[in-house]
Order: structure tokens, then C-alpha cells, then sequence
């Protein structure tokens, strides 16, 4: 099956795998199987993500330093490809800055299909006309680059006339460039970033840009804003459409005042996207370090202008930082994206050897409508991971149970293989019985998830009902950073609203999960909101148990839990 038919109803999953590492576990690495890493050296944000139709190949730049596994000048683009989003090959770096106290900053790729630059004859194939916009920084200034590629996006050329926007700053930077078909122009937003000003800008041909308006002030400040994005995101129908509050109807609530969303149509199909405006702060997130929010709203060609005044923010974990999505996707409609999974607080003493940082899982995303309490229907950013998982459960360990109601004396202990990979996902479902507690306990229950060679690290990861929070605590390591490192918060929980309610008012949540030997990432209720986090054990002390605990009798029943060992 190619890559784009699957994409075009993701009735699969993919995701990446680094092909510079690729082991079965044998060899006690602590590098992720499924996220893109670098081979060696230090990567931060994503940078220039395209897909090459003409070669069905997917392209991956990011922020770059080969000489060291922290952040320093002269930083480059490095760059990966993909045939499959499940194996990915390091190239040569793609770009490099002109002085070794400067650095080709972070920015993003379009392709020229049309081209409106100049740059490209017809020995170009118009799907492989690409242009990199990019923040050339030096210790004088911040200005905006763009380089084009003649090879399909391995060299690139810079542009005799760079820069091509300036005006005067060191914190004017992270050009993201989308194309915008009803006014035929190319929009760029860039960060003023000490300003907290998102900088909107249009131009027929990629060389010449005129300021057309500014997003301000807005959603949390932090110190900076930085990594600014817009895209078109489609709108569909939520997986669990039957889970709506019967006493609401949609006029009730403000978030539909936009022409993209007509409430008052019987036929949904018409209303089919709207515009997110991106921005990360670092620092001054609320958990501290990173974070990236987002806004829904509407887009003239000139002015973004936001449905409502709420903040939202794309991952609730603490590992999620500077997203970027694709230029574009094979069947041109949908919005794929990933992130850089660290955090600024101590990205720089992350414990790894001869490499530092990972990205996260490509996801895709889509609007949907979801119920954050009884009264209410709101918007989110729903997201899901894309990773080919066939050709990674081949000869590997499944485990399942189903219908178990947890009591205190009777704790449940899975293993997942003789041969742990330290990688595998998980579904699970579980149910609330409301009238079995009070609000004067901890009513939880724990999944705890057990390292192979020492079981004194783990993670643990569960619900507590009293709370409504899906909860991680990654503290329970011997490794020396976990427990000294101040920043490198180790409990951390984020709020659920029910997946379903039953006809006699129980309360059902859900959880998709992969973990990845230094990485989890929790996807809840289909994807309405995602944690993403790393945590650290001992290099080989892969996970392969899994307890399950509560503290209170017949409060949960676990309705499915199923896991599935991951490798190659």
C-alpha cells in the first residue's frame, strides 16, 4: 500500500523511526525506536517540513549543532528523509550560516509549484520547487533569509538579494510561510518576539513582503513568543459524536459566531475548516520552560481574527515545544505536524550520550467538537499519532485484559515479553463508579510501568476520580539528573472530561498510549488533549511489567487494556 492512500483515510498509523539506530533492544540503548533523533549531536526545533510527491518522500529539517550535544553557534539545518514515516535516513547538513558566531535560525519550506519567484526552469519538476525561509542570526541582528534547492531539497542557493525583511531587531525571527490560494499570495508570520507581536506579511513571490497586520498580546506572554504558525485545519465530526449534552444547542455558546461554523445548517459537511494561529513561549509556560498554545479562528487573507479570547495549549505535558506543520500532505487537505520534545529548563542536560533531543510523533490534526463539562460544546485541536505499527508488531508480545474491577488486595501483574524492546503502545478503557467513594479520599488507580533489570524504576501513570486527572510521575529513577535536577518536574497530570456516560450516569475515559524507551506520549479520548513527556532510567532497563493498583474497592472497572510490544 503507498504511503498516500493510507494518509488520504489514515486508517493506519505511522511514525518515525531513526535508521541510524535501529535495534531490537539487544544493544541497551535508551534511543527512541519511533522518534526522530539525530545521529549525533544536538537538535531543537523542527524546521522546513515538505512532502516530495514527485519521490513520495518526506523531508525533515531541524535546528542543528554536529559539533556538540548542547545548543551553540555556528548552528546549521540538519536534515532526514523518509520514504514511509517509519525509517529515516540523515543527509548532509542542508544549510549553513555564512560565519561561525552566527546561525541559520529556524524557519520553514514551501514549494514554488507555480514559480512565482523566478528561481526554478523546467529541468525542475514543479513538486520539487522548494524554498527555505529562514532567521539568519548574528550577535548585530535577526534578519529573514530565503534559499532555494535545485536537487529535490538537499543544497540550497541562497538568494543574491538576502535579506529579504529587516527591520532593525535581534529578536525578529521564525518565519513560517503557507500559501493562501483565495488571495493568491504567499503569508508568512514571524515572531517580533520581545514585542509579543506575531508580524503578518504577504508577497506575490517570496522576495518581495508587505507587512500587513499584527497578532498581539496574546494568550499566555511568557517572555518571548517564538515559532509562529498559521494553517487551514480541517473540521470533522468528534469520533464519539454520541457523547453531547442534550440540554445544549449550539447557539448557546460563542465559539460558533464565525461563518466557518453555521450552526444553524442541518448538513456539517458544508463547514469544512478554519485557521489556527501557533505560537511557543519559552519562558514562561505554565508548568514552566516551553510550551506552544494555539487560537482558533478566521483568516482574511490579511488579518487573523480569533472565534474567542481562549488560550489553548497543543500538548499538556511538559516535553512539547516549537510545532511546525508540513508545507503540505499527500492528498493536499490534511495537517500534519510535530514538534521538538524537550524543554528548554534542561533540554541541555538531558542524560544521553554522543546525541541530545528528540521530536515527537508526527501527528495529525483536525478541529473537533468536544463536551469539557455538561453544560458546554466547545473546539479543540484534536490530534493523533501517524505511525506504521504493522511492520513493528511482527514476531513482538501482545498481552490484553478486559472487564476486571479493581479491588486494594488483588493488584493485577502483566509481562510483556522474554526479549523487551523498551517500546510498545497501549489502549486502555475504564469506568467510574461514582457512589463508590467520597470527596475526603484519594480515590485513584495506578498503571505502574516496571523496568526489566531493575525495578526500582518506573513510571507510574493513572487517574485519580476526585480530581477528574489522568496523572505521570517520572521520578522513580536511579539515573542522577531525575533526581537532581530541579526543573525536570517529575508529577505532572492534566484534566479529563469523560469519553462516554452510560444510560445509568457512569463516567467512561480512554488513553492511547506509545512509549518509546525515553518518551511517552498519552493521547486522551481519541485525541482531544495529548501529554507528552521523557523520562529516564538506566541505560537497557526497559520496561516490560506492568502493575495495576487502586487504592479503593470497586471504584474502577478496567473495560479494556490491551498493550502491544513494538520493534523491528
Amino acid at each position: 500500500m503507498k504511503l498516500s492512500a493510507v494518509l488520504l483515510s489514515f486508517t493506519a498509523l505511522f511514525s518515525y523511526v531513526n535508521c541510524k539506530d535501529q535495534d531490537d533492544g539487544e544493544s541497551g540503548s535508551n534511543r527512541p525506536l519511533l522518534h526522530l533523533t539525530p545521529e549525533k549531536g544536538w537538535m531543537n526545533d523542527p524546521n522546513g517540513l515538505w512532502y516530495d510527491a514527485k519521490e513520495e518522500l518526506w523531508h525533515a529539517y531541524f535546528q542543528y549543532n554536529p559539533k556538540a550535544t548542547t545548543w551553540g553557534v555556528p548552528l546549521y539545518w540538519g536534515h532526514s528523509t523518509s520514504k514511509d514515516l517509519a525509517t529515516w535516513n540523515e543527509t548532509d547538513i542542508a544549510i549553513r550560516p555564512a560565519r561561525n558566531d552566527s546561525g541559520a535560525y529556524s524557519g520553514s519550506m514551501v514549494i514554488d509549484y507555480n514559480n512565482t519567484s523566478g528561481f526554478f526552469n523546467g529541468s525542475v519538476d514543479p513538486r520539487q520547487r522548494v524554498i527555505a525561509m529562514w532567521t539568519y542570526n548574528t550577535p548585530q541582528s535577526e534578519t529573514q533569509y530565503i534559499s532555494y534547492s535545485v536537487d529535490g531539497g538537499y543544497t540550497f542557493i541562497d538568494y543574491a538579494q538576502n535579506p529579504v525583511l529587516e527591520i532593525n531587531s535581534t529578536n525578529y525571527r521564525d518565519p513560517k510561510v503557507t500559501w493562501h490560494e483565495e488571495t493568491g499570495k504567499w503569508i508568512a508570520t514571524i515572531a517580533h518576539s520581545q514585542k509579543f507581536e506575531i508580524l503578518i506579511y504577504s508577497s506575490p513571490n517570496m522576495k518581495n513582503w508587505t507587512l500587513e497586520s499584527s497578532f498581539s498580546h496574546k494568550g499566555y506572554l511568557g517572555f518571548q513568543y517564538e515559532c509562529p504558525g498559521l494553517a487551514k485545519v480541517p473540521f470533522v465530526e468528534a469520533s464519539n459524536n454520541d457523547f453531547v449534552p442534550s440540554n445544549l444547542t449550539y447557539p448557546n455558546t460563542t465559539t460558533y459566531n464565525s461563518s466557518y461554523f453555521d450552526t444553524a445548517s442541518s448538513n456539517k459537511s458544508e463547514s469544512k475548516d478554519a485557521w489556527v494561529m501557533f505560537i511557543s513561549i519559552n519562558p514562561g509556560a505554565p508548568l514552566g520552560g516551553s510550551v506552544t498554545e494555539y487560537f482558533l479562528g478566521d483568516f482574511n487573507g490579511t488579518h487573523f481574527t480569533p472565534f474567542t479570547s481562549q488560550t489553548r495549549l497543543l500538548d499538556f505535558g511538559k516535553d512539547f515545544y516549537a510545532f511546525q506543520s508540513f508545507f503540505n500532505s499527500p492528498n493536499g487537505e490534511d495537517l500534519l505536524g510535530l514538534a521538538w520534545a524537550s524543554n528548554w529548563q534542561y533540554a541541555q542536560y538531558a542524560p544521553t550520550d554522543e546525541w541530545r533531543s528528540s521530536m515527537t510523533l508526527v501527528r495529525n490534526f483536525t478541529i473537533q467538537e468536544y463536551a469539557p463539562n455538561p453544560e458546554s460544546i466547545e473546539l479543540t485541536l484534536n490530534s493523533i499519532p501517524v505511525f506504521d505499527r504493522q511492520n513493528l508488531t511482527a514476531n513482538q508480545s501482545s498481552i490484553r485484559t478486559q472487564n476486571r474491577t479493581l479491588e486494594q488486595n488483588s493488584p493485577i501483574f502483566l509481562n510483556l515479553s522474554n526479549k523487551p524492546t523498551g517500546v510498545f503502545d497501549f489502549n486502555l478503557t475504564w469506568a467510574v463508579n461514582g457512589s463508590a467513594y467520597n470527596n475526603t479520599v484519594f480515590a485513584d488507580f495506578s498503571l505502574y510501568l516496571i523496568g526489566n533489570e531493575d525495578t526500582d524504576e518506573y513510571l507510574r501513570i493513572g487517574y485519580e476520580a476526585n480530581a477528574c486527572s489522568f496523572f505521570l510521575d517520572r521520578g522513580h529513577s536511579e539515573v542522577d539528573f531525575v533526581q537532581h535536577n530541579t526543573f525536570f518536574t517529575n508529577r505532572l497530570s492534566v484534566y479529563l472530561e469523560p469519553y462516554k456516560t452510560s444510560s445509568t450516569g457512569v463516567n467512561s475515559y480512554k488513553v492511547y498510549g506509545v512509549v518509546d524507551r525515553n518518551i511517552i506520549e498519552l493521547y486522551f479520548n481519541d485525541g482531544t488533549s495529548v501529554m507528552t513527556n521523557t523520562f529516564f532510567f538506566t541505560d537497557g532497563n526497559y520496561i516490560n511489567e506492568i502493575g495495576i493498583e487502586t487504592s479503593l474497592d470497586h471504584v474502577y472497572l478496567i473495560e479494556d487494556f490491551s498493550v502491544q510490544q513494538l520493534g523491528n
